[in-house]
């Protein structure tokens, strides 16, 4: 069995391999100088990170790509080699799972998503990995060096996790995968692992403190602060407990927040006023020719603009990032949503909000997150430990 890999850190990393990684990643194809003037390094720390993370397979040169005039190695552009290394990313949701092939440039290759095989541990690993190893099948020229799991669990210990929803409690999960699939992986809760999507394909620097909020079939919000998640040792990312206010057309049966927004309720709440469908999708159909439909959509969408205004009232963000399929998938609310959030008046004025650039792929992206966290925080080393064909 590969060595047990830690929790990931969902960090940015002060080697610097991972920070000469990360500006290839966003800026490549990039020289050398131009790496150096970004990072702060100089040329010289610049060059043997390069030399590193070429021999450990990460980047390769495009000498085609010298501007006239431009001489020596230095000047050859570099950028994230296309056939180099490969991740398998995992999400365990409590009704649907997601696998994903990934590169070290954050691209996903391929992705298969099925509805979570019930609820045992070891069933949902043996038909996961199945998943995992027929779309490994297609990039047997590469190598695969770890993978990563993101689920809405607690850590308990080394890649170790209780799971409410699943009613698991401390069971090894990396151990799980590990064993089957013969590399290394890393697990995250997946709310923060979603806060470390924006670490790692938001934006290429991160000051300040962003709060990252997730509605779906789960709610939950983490901080990212100076380029850290925020991974508190107690309590939850859940926000169910907190205050759900008047509704109207909603489900409020007294179960918490989750309960009246989660997609769940809306498809519960569309029945009561004689609306069958049986998902947000189709109701979100059914609301372009039914007003209850629109009204239903566009109240949930006020519940989570206030919610996300009293987040913000709590934690003073500098920025907001929306993720989860309630905000992606349905733009055409973001308006009453963004109405919402500033019936909580901020002092010095409310933070900047967007929308995640994962999009409705969040869950892939935060699993992917997690895979690549060892190797982003100390590429060169991660690599250098072992390197396993996909074959």
């Amino acid at each position: 069995m590969p060595t047990q890999s830690p929790v990931a850190a969902l960090r940015l990393s002060d080697i610097s391999s991972a920070r000469v990684m990360r500006a290839i990643r966003f800026r490549g194809p990039v020289s050398r100088p131009e790496i150096a003037a970004t990072t702060g390094l100089s040329v010289a720390t610049v060059g043997r990170a390069t030399s590193a993370l070429a021999a450990a397979g990460v980047i390769r040169e495009r000498p085609e790509l010298m501007h006239d005039g431009s001489v020596g190695r230095p000047s050859i552009p570099v950028e994230i080699d296309p056939s180099g290394p490969v991740t398998v990313a995992v999400h365990i949701g409590l009704h649907r799972s997601v696998v994903a092939v990934c590169d070290l440039a954050c691209r996903i290759l391929s992705e298969y998503a099925i509805g979570t095989p019930g609820r045992e541990p070891v069933r949902i690993a043996d038909e996961l990995t199945a998943v995992a190893f027929r779309l490994l099948d297609g990039y047997r020229d590469r190598r695969l060096v770890r993978g990563g799991i993101a689920t809405a669990a607690r850590i308990t210990g080394e890649g170790r996790i209780d799971h409410d929803l699943l009613g698991w409690e401390d069971v090894p999960v990396t151990d799980l995968f590990a064993d089957r699939i013969g590399v290394p992986f890393s697990v995250a809760p997946h709310v923060e692992a979603m806060a470390a999507t924006e670490l790692l394909v938001g934006h290429e620097s991160h000051e300040g403190t962003t709060l990252v909020v997730y509605a779906r079939e789960h709610l939950g919000s983490a901080l990212v602060i100076d380029g850290v998640v925020h991974q508190p040792r107690a309590g939850s990312p859940d926000l169910t407990h907190l205050p759900v206010g008047a509704t109207e057309l909603l489900d409020d049966r007294g179960g918490g927040l989750l309960d009246v927004v989660g997609d769940s309720g809306l498809v519960r709440a569309a029945g009561r006023h004689g609306i069958e469908v049986g998902s947000v999708a189709e109701l979100a159909m059914h609301a372009r020719r039914d007003s209850v439909a629109e009204a239903i959509l566009v109240e949930r969408a006020t519940v989570l603009g206030r919610l996300v205004g009293l987040l913000s009232s709590i934690t003073r963000p500098d920025a907001v990032v929306l993720c989860g399929q309630a905000f992606t998938d349905h733009p055409r609310y973001l308006s009453a949503l963004i109405r919402a959030t500033r019936e909580t008046r901020l002092v010095g004025g409310a933070p900047d909000l967007r929308v995640s650039t994962a999009g409705g792929r969040i869950q892939q992206f935060a699993a992917m997150a997690v895979a690549l966290d060892a190797i982003s925080a100390d590429p060169a080393a991660a690599l250098a430990a072992r390197a396993l064909s996909a074959s």
